[in-house]
C-alpha cells in the first residue's frame, strides 16, 4: 500500500533552499525521487516521512515514489516559493465575488499554482474530500473559487521573485483562533481553555441525531438567503451589501454547536492543518479575529495569537517560518457587540513581540456596512510586500508608519513615526485628545506637532481607535499608519 498524502500532487510546488519534506502512508520503506535525487524513508505505523535535499527554484520535475510493487509518478511539480494562507472569511474570500474579478479572471501565469485544503469536519470527511483535491495553475477562468487573497499575493510574489509560487490555502470562514490550535495547546492556558469550556457547555447533553437536525434546518436557511442574495445580484449586479442585508436579511449567524461541528475548538487543526503538515514552506500569511473581537473574547486575543504562531511552527517543524499577519481594517459594527480596536491592539502586541514576523496594516481597507470588504487586492498587495521585504529581503514598501515616541515640551506635543508623513489636513479632526484643548496640528516629515491648551498633568493622544474611522494618516510610502494610543 502506498498513498502520499493528498497535498502532493500534479502541478504542486516544493518550498526551494529547504530540504523537502515528502510524506504518506505506506506498508513497507519508500524511495522518493525528484530531479535525480533519491532518498528512501523507512515506514512506521503505517506512515513515512522523506526528506529530499534542498533544490534551487526549477522545473517541471516529475516526482516519483515507489513502494515495493506500488510506484506514484506526478508530473508538472516546480520548485519555488511555497506559503500557507490560513485564517477565516476574508482570507476564504472566493476571487468570484471580489471587486476586481473581471480582470483577474482574465490573468495566465503558469509560475502561480494554488491547493485548497477541504473543510472537513471530521477525519472521514477529510478523507473522502481529499479525493478531489488538485493544484490549480493559474488560468483564465480556472481561479474563480480560489482565496482572493492568496491570489493576489502570489501574483505580486511570482511577478517580483520569478519563481514558481505555491499557495496552500487553509482556512474557514466565522473561525475563532481557537479553532487552529490543539486541545492540548488551548488547555495549556487560560483564554485557550475559556474556548473548550464554552464549547463543552453548548454540545452537554445534545445528541448527534439532534446536531444533525439542527444543521439540516440551518443549511436550509442558508440555501434561502443565498437564492435571495444571488436573486438581488442578477437584479441588480451593482448592489450594496447595505441593501441586501436590508431586503435578504442578515446572514443566518450563528451555526448549531454539535460535537462534530465545522467550528468546534481544535476542529480544524485537526481535521485540516494537520492534514497538510508538515510541507516544506517558506511561511504563513494570516488574515483572522473578527470571530475573536467580542469583547468578552477580545481582552485574551494576544494570548491565543502568540500560542497559534509558536503551534504553527512547531507543527511544520520549522522555527523560522515568517508569520505575516494582516490586521483588522474598519468595520462599522458597535462597539459593544464587537471591539476590533482591542484585536488591532494585540496583534500589533504580539507580531511586535515575535522574531521573524510582520503586520500589514490594513485601516486603508474596510467596508462600514460589510464584514467582507470586496477588495481583496489591496491586503494580498500588503501581505506580499511584507514578505518581499522581511523574508526575501528586497528594497519595497511594505510597513506603515508606526508611533515610535512622544514627547511634551510646555504646550507642544511631538509625535515621532518610523516613516515620513503626508501632509493631511483633516489631522485635527482625526486624533483624539484627553487632558488638553488641540488648538493645531501639523505634520513635518517624520513628526506630528501638537499645539495644545488647557493642558492637564497627563495628555492621551489616540488615532484609529474605534471599529469604523475615516484613516486620513498616511505614510509618505503610501502605506497606512497604525493605531496608536500613547500618553505623555
Amino acid at each position: 500500500m502506498l498513498r502520499l498524502a493528498a497535498v502532493f500532487g500534479e502541478h504542486m510546488v516544493l518550498q526551494q533552499g529547504k530540504p523537502i519534506a515528502v510524506f504518506g502512508e505506506a506498508d513497507g520503506p519508500v524511495v522518493i525521487t525528484l530531479a535525480q535525487h533519491s532518498v528512501t524513508a523507512a515506514c512506521e505505523d503505517g506512515r513515512f516521512l522523506a526528506r529530499l535535499p534542498a533544490l534551487a527554484a526549477g522545473g517541471p520535475y516529475t516526482l516519483t515514489a515507489r513502494c515495493g510493487h506500488e510506484s506514484v509518478a506526478l508530473d508538472d511539480v516546480m520548485v519555488g516559493e511555497v506559503w500557507l494562507c490560513g485564517g477565516q472569511s476574508n482570507m476564504e474570500f472566493r476571487l468570484r465575488d471580489e471587486r476586481h474579478y473581471a480582470e483577474a479572471d482574465a490573468m495566465q501565469d503558469s509560475r502561480v499554482r494554488f491547493y485548497e485544503v477541504p473543510q472537513a469536519a471530521t477525519m472521514h470527511e477529510a478523507e473522502a474530500l481529499e479525493r478531489g483535491c488538485v493544484w490549480t495553475p493559474l488560468a483564465p477562468g480556472a481561479c474563480a473559487d480560489v482565496s482572493a487573497v492568496a491570489f493576489y499575493a502570489a501574483r505580486a510574489l511570482a511577478q517580483r521573485l520569478n519563481v514558481a509560487v505555491g499557495m496552500i490555502v487553509c482556512c474557514i470562514g466565522g473561525t475563532s483562533a481557537s479553532c487552529w490550535m490543539s486541545r492540548e495547546t488551548l488547555s495549556a492556558f487560560p483564554e485557550g481553555q475559556a474556548y473548550l469550556t464554552e464549547f463543552e457547555q453548548h454540545v452537554a447533553g445534545k445528541t448527534d441525531e439532534q446536531f444533525a437536525r439542527e444543521s439540516a434546518a440551518y443549511q436550509r436557511e442558508v440555501d434561502r438567503w443565498n437564492a435571495a442574495v444571488a436573486a438581488l445580484k442578477a437584479e441588480k449586479p451593482e448592489i450594496s451589501f447595505a441593501e441586501i442585508t436590508e431586503r435578504a436579511g442578515a446572514f443566518p449567524w450563528p451555526p448549531p454547536w454539535g460535537r462534530t461541528m465545522l467550528r468546534r475548538p481544535a476542529g480544524p487543526f485537526e481535521t485540516m492543518l494537520s492534514r497538510v503538515a508538515p510541507y516544506t514552506l517558506r511561511g504563513f500569511l494570516f488574515y483572522q479575529g473578527e470571530q475573536d473581537s467580542p469583547p468578552t473574547r477580545a481582552g485574551g486575543y494576544a494570548a491565543m495569537l502568540s500560542a497559534l504562531i509558536a503551534q504553527w511552527r512547531a507543527l511544520f517543524e520549522d522555527e523560522t517560518l515568517f508569520f505575516a499577519a494582516a490586521q483588522l481594517p474598519r468595520f462599522g459594527v458597535e462597539p459593544d457587540a464587537e471591539d476590533w480596536p482591542a484585536i488591532r491592539a494585540a496583534q500589533q502586541t504580539v507580531i511586535d513581540a515575535t522574531d521573524n514576523a510582520a503586520l500589514a496594516c490594513l485601516l486603508d481597507c474596510g467596508e462600514r456596512d460589510n464584514v467582507h470588504p470586496t477588495d481583496k487586492r489591496t491586503p494580498g498587495a500588503h501581505l506580499a510586500a511584507l514578505a518581499l521585504r522581511h523574508a526575501y529581503g528586497q528594497a519595497v514598501p511594505a510597513d506603515g508608519p508606526r508611533l515610535v515616541r512622544a514627547a511634551r515640551d510646555g504646550s507642544s506635543l511631538m509625535l515621532e513615526f518610523s516613516g515620513a508623513l503626508r501632509e493631511q489636513p483633516a489631522l485635527m479632526q482625526a486624533l483624539e485628545i484627553g487632558g488638553a484643548r488641540l488648538r493645531d496640528a501639523r505634520v513635518e516629515g517624520c513628526r506630528c506637532m501638537l499645539d495644545l491648551e488647557a493642558l492637564q498633568e497627563s495628555v492621551r493622544v489616540r488615532y484609529a481607535q474605534a471599529n469604523w474611522f475615516e484613516p486620513v494618516l498616511m505614510g509618505e510610502n503610501g502605506l497606512p499608519v497604525f493605531p496608536f494610543d500613547v500618553k505623555a
